[in-house]
């Protein structure tokens, strides 16, 4: 046995994860980020990237992104306000852009234009990664500046935003919208539409829309991994970025872990919904 797909419940992982390192066996823990043997487990491939590591890989792509950019921090003050992404984002040393705060109070008293650059261009991040928030956001920028405006401003989100897309995709184009995000499909990219079409073939049914897919991981994870074996052997984790295919969903960009542990996958992706209806995903090798 070269390798393990899973388990679905964390409770299975401890057991199974011994399992593997007994028999010296690859475990390929596909859905949970949270669980820690993979720190000392070499045998361990996590799929879903921890909290830490992702957030370590939107701050340095971010800073490369949007170098010489004015960056507007828009506290929206909800419960479910993120503050973890904006916190991270202030606190990075040697800023290559400039920065500004909008709190609650200077929104309500209309100072929204002062915290915007006129020769700059202007990366708007709320705290709040809800629709609701997103909605009010919009609606307060459009208020101020209006639909013809001679600022560049544009908005940068979170991995919830791709669900918000069916009310808010003209949004999203015409405020020029990035989010980051572990798991993507452009579903009018020819493989996603095949599989598709395939999955509803086979199944009877439908993909669930709620990101991640986990057909379509399941599909990546599979293809990766069994091609990769199937092409390197035993020489596999020497070779782990030179498996080619075109993923439909995920990347896998592995690194191992301190310390003897296994390997997380760090692959990000900035989604760009551009003013000319493209979407872009951006994948950072």
């Amino acid at each position: 046995m070269d390798v393990i797909f899973g388990p679905l419940y964390p409770k299975h992982i401890k057991p199974l994860a011994d399992f593997a390192k007994a028999n010296q066996i690859r475990l390929v823990i596909p859905f949970t980020s949270k669980d820690n043997e993979v720190y000392s487990n070499p045998y361990i491939y996590q799929i879903n990237t921890p909290q830490s590591y992702l957030y370590s890989e939107v701050y340095k792509h971010f800073a490369r992104e949007f170098k010489g950019a004015n960056i507007v921090i828009w506290n929206a003050e909800e419960k479910q306000s993120d503050y973890e992404l904006t916190r991270g984002i202030r606190r990075l040393p040697n800023r290559p852009f400039t920065m500004r705060i909008l709190e609650e109070g200077d929104i309500a008293a209309g100072a929204i234009q002062g915290a915007f650059s006129s020769t700059q261009t202007n990366i708007v991040i709320p705290t709040s990664n809800s629709n609701a928030a997103l909605a009010k956001l919009i609606s307060q920028l459009l208020a101020t500046f209006g639909k013809i405006r001679d600022y560049d401003i544009r908005l940068f989100g979170y991995p919830d935003w791709p669900t918000y897309v069916k009310d808010r995709i003209d949004d999203y184009f015409e405020w020029d919208t990035y989010f980051y995000t572990s798991f993507y499909t452009n579903n009018l990219m020819p493989e996603a539409m095949n599989f598709t079409q395939s999955y509803r073939k086979w199944y009877s049914k439908d993909l669930t829309n709620t990101p991640p897919k986990y057909g379509m991981l399941g599909y990546d994870t599979g293809f990766y991994f069994l091609k990769g074996l199937f092409t390197y052997g035993s020489e596999f984790e020497n070779n782990l970025s030179n498996v080619k295919f075109t993923p439909i969903q995920i990347g896998f960009k592995f690194s191992r872990a301190d310390n003897g542990g296994g390997f997380i996958n760090k692959q990000l992706f900035f989604v760009h919904f551009t003013k000319e209806h493209e979407i872009i995903k951006m994948n950072f090798d």
